[in-house]
């Protein structure tokens, strides 16, 4: 799992509350023309030491995410703030990347995968965070507090919601499962589905083996714990109908009943039932799921005013109340503490705080996953 660290958590509720209450008995409606000086308000922790940019530009994607953002964060933000968000959007993370490390961006923060926190940590893309600056801080999930895939000791991101690649299945044709065992259960040959990229396969084969997917071994071999691993997913192959590469193609292979059990994405599945497929569910199965989070990262190369509206920003962020309406409209739960009714109804989400979930240490994965897509390769 994730390395640890304390908790800051003061009296955040009181924090966030005390915020609120000085932002709304300002004279006047006059708040917003005192941006400038919020700082001394609370609310960004020390991230308002400084007088706060008028603007930040965001790297995001588009569609229901942005919307979602708009929404809930972006426009409350803004009119508490007094700071316009502004945003450059991306299809895909790692050419949003490129543009970043080629300086062909005006982005201020970056939303960020687990690879592409690492990989900006270690080529000094993203800024080092101080915690300290943050009053809420310590609402993080123990889980994502400098996280596995942020590496050394410093914390360069924020995660603020996660989901899983879990496992969906047919209730009606098999009842309630718990179990990765169901997608190797020959009663279900040609009904099975899974993932069709070779670290996905070790990792989720891993898990289900009961391996460590970021440090494979049995008896300190790590030859014959991944030996151990293509055997069974060798064992497995007779019984796929088809490995999917996309939410499209496994929610298609789930919905049109082509697949019965297999691995899925929890937030997919989900759309997919309150769309009226609702013979699907979804399970994080006992023996754990692969986990994910997304996460902002402040540019390096932003400036030092941006710096600190940014940690204004995601202080807002971390809020009990942003996150958990954020989350509700987003459809994946928070990495934060807070929850409710509707995030406990997230397929993706896991009472237990994350620790059903394995994350991927991407130092881990780039070191073998030319080895793991050639054998894949061969194997399917």
């Amino acid at each position: 799992m994730g390395r640890r660290r304390q908790a800051t958590d003061g009296n955040r509720t009181l924090d966030s509350g005390r915020r609120r209450r000085v932002l709304t008995s300002v004279a006047g409606g006059t708040a917003l023309g005192l941006a400038g000086c919020l700082g001394s308000l609370g609310g960004g922790g020390s991230g308002g030491d400084g007088e706060l940019a008028d603007e930040l530009v965001l790297q995001m994607p588009g569609g229901h995410y942005l919307d979602s953002f708009k929404e809930k964060v972006f426009k409350p933000f803004e009119e508490e703030y007094g700071v316009t968000i502004k945003t450059e959007l991306h299809g895909d993370q790692f050419a949003g990347y490129s543009k970043i490390k080629a300086g062909q961006t005006e982005a201020d923060l970056f939303k960020s995968s687990a690879s592409t926190l690492n990989m900006g940590s270690k080529e000094g893309l993203w800024h080092t965070l101080d915690e300290s600056k943050f009053e809420n801080y310590g609402n993080l999930l123990d889980l994502f507090q400098n996280p596995l895939y942020d590496p050394n000791d410093d914390v360069h991101g924020i995660p603020y919601v996660y989901g899983t690649i879990g496992m969906a299945y047919n209730k009606e044709e098999l009842g309630e499962l718990d179990s990765w065992e169901a997608a190797w259960d020959t009663a279900n040959e040609g009904k099975v589905t899974m993932e069709g990229y070779g670290f996905v396969r070790v990792f989720t084969t891993a898990v289900y083996l009961g391996m460590d997917p970021n440090d494979i071994q049995v008896d300190g071999s790590y030859e014959k714990g991944i030996q151990k691993i293509w055997d069974k997913v060798k064992e497995q192959r007779p019984l796929v109908t088809k490995y999917w590469t996309s939410g499209d193609e496994h929610v298609r292979l789930f919905s049109q009943k082509q697949a019965l059990v297999g691995e899925a994405w929890g937030g997919r599945i989900y759309g997919a039932v309150q769309d009226g497929y609702d013979f699907l569910d979804y399970v994080i199965p006992k023996e754990g799921a692969y986990g994910w989070s997304d996460n902002w990262v402040v540019l390096e190369d932003t400036s030092e005013k941006k710096k600190n509206t940014a940690y204004t920003f995601l202080d807002y962020l971390l809020d009990d109340d942003v996150m958990q309406s954020l989350c509700e409209k987003l459809g994946y739960p928070p990495a934060t503490s807070v929850t409710s009714k509707g995030i406990e109804e997230l397929y993706d989400y896991d009472p237990s705080g994350g620790e059903r979930l394995t994350f991927l240490n991407p130092e881990y994965k780039d070191e073998h996953e030319d080895e793991w897509s050639k054998k894949w390769e061969s194997v399917q």
